[in-house]
């Protein structure tokens, strides 16, 4: 029996046994078939100070918490290079604050790297409430991974 045969062979036999569905698993949109669960745990990551690219990655965020075919348990948003200016809210033409914030209430951790904060003359008082510097993104980065976390590269 060739290979993909035997495959299909035991995809049929285990729907037969165990039901067409596994656990967690859930149904693709367009296709309506079943695909396994992605991670829980997501880390999105953003170095882009454009304004363009902030709002890309924080609609991402956004969009993945209101995937209900997600079983999104942890949502950590790391930031480097320019892309740490999203987290100042004292910039006066700042039109990602309320997004930010409300974001954070929703559970998702922000995260900055303390790399570029530095290279930008931040400090933590220049930041959002509720923003964590880390001492360097790729690090904390590494971390979430190596803690399994799924990883979104946002423009």
């Amino acid at each position: 029996m060739e290979r993909r045969s035997f495959v299909s062979a035991v995809g049929t036999v285990s729907a037969l046994l165990f039901g067409s569905e596994s656990v967690g698993a859930t149904r693709d949109r367009c296709t309506g078939d079943p695909r396994p669960s992605p991670p829980a745990k997501t880390v999105v990551h953003l170095s882009s100070g454009e304004t363009k690219a902030q709002r890309h990655a924080l609609l991402n965020a956004k969009n993945l918490l209101e995937d209900d075919t997600v079983p999104v348990k942890e949502l950590v948003f790391v930031a480097n290079g320019k892309g740490v200016t999203l987290y100042t809210p004292s910039t006066e033409d700042n039109e990602f604050y309320d997004l930010v914030t409300s974001l954070q209430e929703r559970g998702v951790a922000f995260r900055a790297c303390g790399n570029a904060m530095e290279a930008l003359g931040l400090t933590k008082d220049d930041l959002i409430d509720g923003v964590e510097p880390v001492p360097s993104a790729v690090g904390e980065l590494a971390r979430l991974q190596e803690l399994e976390y799924g990883y979104i590269k946002a423009p």
